[in-house]
């Protein structure tokens, strides 16, 4: 089932220009729903209970430098909940590695770097080519405040996310220009926006 949900993951954000990232306030761990204009569920992305470093679970006892620290997975689960990616974060807090993974054949499809600042709790990360690490997609801007934009090494607008406002339902929008790494950016948005609360 899991390349099924693979395919029907990457079938359902196919040539999107834009989809809506909602948050899901009641939830046994952290849980985003992507959506089309219209909420449509078109995949979600899912940090269980037990792994959640962000003020919950193992990060009462651990500290939360401690839970940063440690190793945890999220899941990308297609419309019917089913795991069709998994994002692994390895050890480390102030630098982590991510890899993208295809968990039925165990093939990386992607890797991210991300990078944390020492003074104003700021965040660098990029997606990188799995053979050799050379930068796909750098985020600039600021994302603790979901104000940032994604490029490519050649400086043009892969995505943007520009949070406004602080919304009720904590809905908020990512734009795409390049529908080619639709899925990239997606997931990149949703992993970011789980590290920031970290």
């Amino acid at each position: 089932m899991t390349q099924q949900a693979y395919e029907a993951i990457l079938k359902a954000v196919e040539n999107r220009n834009e989809v809506l990232m909602k948050k899901k306030i009641i939830a046994l761990g952290k849980h985003y729903n992507v959506m089309d204009k219209d909420e449509n569920i078109l995949c979600s992305v899912h940090l269980s209970l037990w792994q959640n470093m962000g003020g919950e679970g193992m990060s009462r006892y651990v500290g939360k430098w401690a839970g940063r620290a440690m190793k945890y997975t999220y899941l990308i689960k297609d419309a019917q909940e089913n795991i069709g990616i998994e994002v692994r974060k390895y050890n480390g807090s102030w630098k982590t590695a991510f890899e993208v993974v295809e968990p039925d054949s165990n093939v990386v499809v992607g890797k991210i770097w991300l990078k944390r600042s020492f003074l104003i709790g700021g965040i660098k990360a990029r997606w990188v080519n799995k053979e050799n690490d050379n930068p796909l997609i750098t985020v600039k801007g600021n994302v603790m405040k979901r104000k940032y934009r994604m490029l490519s090494p050649d400086g043009k607008e892969i995505a943007k996310v520009r949070h406004k406002i602080v919304a009720i339902r904590d809905v908020w929008k990512l734009e795409i220009n390049d529908t080619s790494k639709d899925l990239e950016a997606i997931i990149f948005a949703a992993v970011l926006d789980f590290e920031k609360e970290m």
